[in-house]
């Protein structure tokens, strides 16, 4: 077009700081999703959520580690691929030398498969939540509360045993602490 301009006038009436930036030009940005989609693989959500970081902030350090391994585990795989043709060819032209028999250093799997995933480590350490393997295994074994509610006669009840018969849950109903509360002063 001709061009046109344009004067934009911005307000900020909160105390937080504003980031402007285009996702067609921000290096960072691209840098970024290069590296969520090297972490979360093929599975690469659409909308996920994050720890919240301040401006200018980079990605979490353990999606930052995990594409680190990653990295490091392709390059490995595309070495060790390399040697094995080249020893192939080597050994089809009878001039295999002792340098083609080298060996590779493997390193660790990435993270994610020692882990679980690095979005939700991260957000466990934003949130303070210990990842150990033991803190792991007492929130399983507290489970999960799943709160049924709505307006009168809607279903809730009957919603509610239908799910605590399905997952094999106990059920407890609202109006039943507040009778034994009342019984039991």
């Amino acid at each position: 077009s001709d061009g046109l301009q344009a004067t934009v006038v911005v307000k900020n009436p909160c105390k937080f700081p504003i980031e402007f930036y285009s996702l067609d030009f921000d290096e960072q940005y691209l840098e970024e999703e290069k590296i969520l989609r090297v972490v979360l693989g093929s599975n690469y959500p659409k909308n996920f959520l994050m720890p919240a970081r301040a401006m200018g902030e980079t990605l979490p350090p353990e999606v930052l580690e995990d594409y680190e391994a990653q990295t490091k585990l392709r390059a490995q795989q595309a070495e060790l691929k390399a040697r094995i043709e080249a020893q192939s060819t080597a050994k089809a032209t009878g001039k295999e030398t002792p340098a083609s028999r080298k060996t590779v250093t493997f390193y660790p799997e990435p993270l994610v498969k020692l882990m679980g995933d690095p979005i939700s480590r991260a957000v466990m350490r934003h949130r303070g939540v210990d990842p150990s393997s033991e803190t792991r295994r007492e929130r399983q074994q507290r489970g999960i509360v799943v709160i049924v509610h709505g307006a009168p006669r809607a279903g809730k009840s009957a919603i509610a045993a239908a799910l605590c018969y399905y997952y094999d849950a106990d059920y407890l109903s609202i109006d039943t602490v507040v009778k034994e509360a009342i019984a039991n002063e």
